[in-house]
């Protein structure tokens, strides 16, 4: 089945605020896939005088593969900040979602809420995770 276009469709950003410094060390950007029935992630960690930063993409089909992924690059000593969005201008595949496209993108126009410096727990990138899954509109 072929989808010309996506109508509506939830992006959870996830910004990891380096406690220590001050300030955002990673942005991810999640969602679900429906017709593939895979999380798509798309991140970055910030870039430095020091380091540069490349973008990186996955996908995965559980939740539970993607919160010990989240676990593993998110320091538990760091807080995150939430924002779920609903884009309407996404491509018709999630192969071709980039990260750039969603930081583009990223505006308050598309933004439903936001809540920041939360810890990063497991139970919460659980439910958040599961509502991307269960939430969703067919493409057109």
């Amino acid at each position: 089945m072929s989808y010309p276009c996506v109508p509506d469709c939830l992006v959870l950003k996830i910004e990891e605020i380096d406690t220590t410094l001050k300030q955002l060390d990673t942005t991810v950007y999640i969602l679900y896939d429906k017709e593939q029935h895979k999380y798509v992630i798309r991140g970055r960690r910030r870039c430095t005088p020091e380091h540069e930063s490349s973008t990186y993409s996955f996908d995965c089909e559980y939740a539970n593969d993607l919160v010990d992924f989240l676990k593993y690059i998110i320091c538990k000593e760091n807080t995150i900040n939430e924002v779920l969005y609903n884009y309407d201008n996404l491509p018709a595949t999630s192969n071709e979602i980039t990260f750039e496209f969603l930081q583009e993108n990223d505006e308050r126009t598309y933004e439903i809420s936001g809540y920041n410096g939360l810890k990063c727990t497991k139970k919460r990138l659980l439910r958040n995770l599961r509502m991307l899954r269960n939430v969703f509109n067919y493409y057109n």
